[in-house]
């Protein structure tokens, strides 16, 4: 019974991991990219989800879930840092093991949180930036 029970477990856990890298591969070569949260602290401060994706100039979008219009990111995108959610500002509003990526956009910060398991999907969307 009990092997029965770890074996139905661990078959899940592999089905799981599966089929979340082949839909991650679908929503890339879809153009679509992965799920993300996006914040501009010096606009309206709060993390909305959606997805990021590169556009064939290049460019970095953003889509906003459900349903939103595409939003361009600014070109001068800098990155500044890579850290975890504190507890006391973001986790409450963003899954605890993700981690969030900062950038410096025309002296503006922005913040995109990312999924653990999804960053090296984003490394060809982000790549130079």
């Amino acid at each position: 019974m009990v092997v029965a029970l770890v074996v139905l477990v661990l078959g899940g856990f592999v089905t799981d991991r599966i089929t979340r890298r082949l839909r991650l591969r679908r929503a890339v070569t879809s153009g679509r990219g992965p799920v993300c949260m996006l914040k501009w602290p010096g606009r309206d401060g709060r993390w909305r989800p959606g997805r990021l994706a590169k556009d064939a100039d290049g460019l970095l979008t953003w889509t906003p879930a459900p349903r939103g219009t595409e939003v361009a990111l600014p070109a001068e995108l800098r990155r500044t840092g890579t850290r975890e959610p504190t507890w006391w500002r973001e986790a409450l509003a963003v899954n605890p093991s993700s981690r969030i990526l900062e950038y410096d956009a025309a002296g503006e910060p922005l913040l995109i949180a990312v999924f653990v398991n999804d960053f090296d999907v984003m490394a060809p969307i982000l790549g130079e930036v």
